[in-house]
């Protein structure tokens, strides 16, 4: 019996407060749909009040994920299947870019 890989978590804090920070990811989800597009086959996703549940396909494998948004922080997690743990580092990076890139907003505003 195989184990099961530990969920990547990648956590960003924010200053925004809990409906901002949803308002935006929920505005820059449909960018970053569209970026991923090209790697996966199907992305579904849907609300669940603060909580935001997200399923792809890629390469024959499915991705399950959500990110979940507090007064202060954003968690996003991550099950991914075997094979693309090895590109899981990578995956890490990126979404933290884009995560604080999506909940600072725009640069040289404040």
């Amino acid at each position: 019996m195989a184990a099961t890989a530990e969920p990547v978590v990648v956590t960003i804090s924010h200053r925004l407060g809990r409906e901002v920070a949803k308002q935006r990811i929920d505005r820059g989800f449909d960018s970053i749909r569209s970026d991923i597009l090209n790697y996966v086959s199907s992305v579904e996703y849907s609300w669940d009040d603060y909580r935001l549940n997200v399923r792809a396909a890629a390469m024959m494998q499915t991705v399950t994920g959500a990110i979940e948004v507090f007064d202060d922080t954003v968690r996003i997690s991550l099950e991914l299947p075997r094979f693309l743990q090895l590109i899981a580092r990578g995956l890490v990076d990126r979404i933290q870019h884009r995560a604080a890139d999506l909940l600072e907003g725009p640069k040289g505003t404040g």
